[in-house]
């Protein structure tokens, strides 16, 4: 509550909350933006698409409402540095994700594969992983939302533009080289495509250990450039790896060793949802060239199968790009057992009607507590956002 200046503060229980968490693509931040900024709007030179503003409408009542949240991620913030209009999108994302942020894309891999990896030790590598939200987002979900949000503004770092776009150029020519593989291969099994990339991930983290090891050995090489020095995601899964068998009582660092190429040989990596979401999408792309697809992958996809595979499981919806959307679509719907459902332009209205009916579903107890809370006119969307 927020008394008057001669009122004593109050304080009292609050219902427990259950929100609906929801992703939006980078896309969907950067139409809302544009068609909320008036700024952007005299640059387009052409008419708005009404639907941005009415789902920015439906999004941010529904915030308010305390029905769902939108988290942000590493993603939107790259994307966005990339953009020329940073601090417009922040401001977008940070309003709807109301400083929830999901973690870092190779830390939530890392503590799935940790939690595997303690499970398949125990010898029950089929149990089912923790997937609650609440477990790689920052920030508590159903918290009810401050009225103030506080924004850190680091400025623009070339150097972190520059590495963002040299990563996304050094992704897509090795996806390039690997999609013309793919056309040659004229290979259309969907599992066998997904076995290759499945069975790729023990090899791929030790290459990307031992590279690491040799960098250090020849460190002098990398006076220039010592950011190149800094632990990559191998050295610390295998960092994590190692204090869990210093747990299970394997404190000999040659038997740490030899469980752990065990493991990576021999376990069932299905059973982990980032690799087995981000194998099913590059096994879909490659049977889609073996087919006659020509148009290779662009310069985004990384960051969409990154976006996918990491926050998918942990989603009640998603809200993707087209493209993805299909790709999903051609996957068998049993190999996708998540709760998350998936939205695109294809499908807007769908998505709309969606948002409609999370609103329907709020008990009359539960806005009547909103009004109480905030006041009756605080779901009113904030749609002077970006004007001074």
């Amino acid at each position: 509550m927020f008394p008057s200046r001669n009122e004593s503060s109050q304080s009292y229980s609050l219902p427990i909350l259950n929100k609906k968490v929801i992703y939006l693509d980078q896309f969907a931040i950067s139409n809302m933006m544009k068609a909320l900024n008036p700024k952007m709007r005299s640059n387009q030179g052409r008419k708005v698409d009404e639907y941005w503003l009415r789902l920015f409408e439906r999004l941010d009542s529904l915030c308010k409402l305390q029905l769902i949240v939108c988290p942000d991620s590493e993603i939107h913030n790259n994307e966005s540095l990339l953009s020329g209009f940073f601090e417009p999108l922040k401001r977008m994302y940070e309003l709807l994700s109301d400083g929830r942020t999901f973690f870092e894309k190779g830390m939530i891999k890392r503590k799935q594969i940790v939690e595997h990896f303690s499970n398949w030790l125990n010898g029950r590598q089929e149990t089912s992983l923790n997937l609650d939200p609440q477990s790689v987002i920052h920030g508590k979900i159903n918290a009810w939302a401050s009225r103030l949000i506080i924004s850190v503004n680091m400025g623009n770092d070339n150097d972190i533009v520059e590495a963002i776009k040299e990563y996304r150029d050094q992704s897509f020519i090795g996806l390039e080289e690997v999609f013309n593989y793919w056309i040659s291969s004229k290979n259309l099994d969907l599992k066998f495509w997904y076995k290759h990339e499945i069975q790729s991930f023990g090899n791929a983290t030790m290459k990307s250990y031992i590279n690491y090891l040799s960098k250090l050995k020849s460190a002098h090489e990398y006076s220039a450039r010592p950011e190149e020095l800094l632990p990559n995601d191998s050295v610390q899964l295998i960092s994590d790896m190692k204090s869990i068998l210093d747990q299970f009582e394997f404190h000999n660092l040659e038997q740490m060793w030899a469980k752990i190429i065990e493991y990576f040989n021999e376990a069932d990596f299905s059973q982990l949802p980032t690799l087995h979401i981000s194998a099913l999408l590059f096994a879909a792309i490659a049977r889609q060239a073996a087919i006659g697809r020509k148009r290779p992958p662009n310069r985004g996809t990384m960051n969409d199968v990154n976006m996918i595979s990491s926050y998918m499981p942990y989603c009640d919806a998603m809200f993707i790009d087209k493209e993805f959307s299909n790709i999903l679509g051609e996957i068998p719907e049993g190999d996708l057992n998540y709760k998350a459902r998936i939205f695109s332009l294809s499908t807007r209205e769908e998505f709309m009607e969606y948002l409609n009916t999370i609103e329907k579903s709020a008990t009359a107890e539960h806005i009547a507590k909103v009004n109480e809370v905030y006041g009756e006119s605080w779901k009113k969307p904030y749609v002077t956002l970006y004007q001074s």
